[in-house]
């Protein structure tokens, strides 16, 4: 339907749209305030995991990227040191278990023997007991051994995926903005590198007045125009109206979403937006 409309005047505050096919004009009201700013529709922080040196940064100031598309790589030689203690101590404790089951299975023959000879009366009844007691003590040491290495295995993998986090990729695709890193710079867990924004599709805050509210929904077409394409009118809907006015202004915010084909609309641009409405 408005594909065939076409914006002709504003007159006395009236939005006057004209079919291309010749029928009967649609009017609508044009609400007092539509100034409004294009900012991406998803923006990315992307933090450090881990601390270390930057070797490599793979990507620069306003550079496209994919996800999945590997951006920095850093080095971190005490998270090296970590994981090479803990293959160590792993061994360890591995080596452990096992002399503790071969001396378990010493005590579980000499057991039995002893046994035989307790029921043949050649052999005292604390000797035999002794044995038991043994044996018993032996399979809590195996345990709390088999314990042991189960943790150290834990700390094994939670320190391979230390490692792994030297190296960051890209969880969307988009465009690189807001670099504060170079190569050789040491970061800490947690420090803000830069930040990727989607501007496949754009988002735009406008406020509106509370008297205009009933003429706005959800899914709303709209059409704005912005300075850096004076004679061009980009197409939109109403994404969503906030329930809350700007405790500022007192007005109702409204976002609303629009496709970007060739990426021709920047964030920060500045647009004059015009809601569409049948009458």
């Amino acid at each position: 339907m408005f594909k065939q409309l076409k914006f002709c005047n504003i007159f006395f505050g009236l939005l006057l749209l004209l079919p291309l096919n010749g029928i009967a004009a649609t009017v609508f009201k044009t609400p007092i305030s539509l100034s409004g700013v294009i900012e991406p529709a998803e923006t990315l922080k992307v933090q450090a995991s881990s601390g270390g040196r930057i070797i490599t940064l793979h990507v620069k100031e306003n550079q496209r990227v994919t996800m999945g598309q590997l951006l920095l790589t850093l080095k971190n030689d005490s998270q090296k040191r970590q994981l090479e203690l803990s293959r160590i101590q792993i061994k360890i404790n591995e080596n452990n278990v096992q002399d503790l089951e071969t001396n378990l299975r010493d005590i579980q023959r000499r057991l039995k023997e002893e046994k035989t000879l307790f029921e043949q009366g050649s052999s005292t009844r604390s000797q035999f007991d002794s044995l038991k007691l043994q044996y018993s003590r032996g399979e809590i040491s195996l345990n709390n051994a088999k314990l042991t290495l189960e943790r150290s295995q834990q700390e094994l993998a939670m320190s391979m995926e230390a490692m792994d986090d030297t190296q960051l990729f890209a969880k969307i695709s988009g465009i690189i903005v807001g670099k504060s890193v170079e190569e050789g710079e040491i970061i800490s867990p947690g420090a803000v590198l830069f930040q990727i924004i989607d501007m496949n599709k754009v988002e735009i805050r406008i406020l509106v007045e509370e008297e205009d509210l009933p003429m706005i929904r959800e899914g709303q077409s709209v059409v704005f125009t912005t300075p850096s394409y004076r004679n061009k009118e980009f197409p939109g809907k109403v994404e969503r109206i906030s329930w809350t006015s700007d405790p500022e202004t007192g007005l109702f915010p409204l976002y609303l979403k629009a496709t970007n084909p060739g990426l021709k609309l920047r964030a920060g641009m500045s647009v004059k937006v015009y809601l569409l409405k049948k009458k």
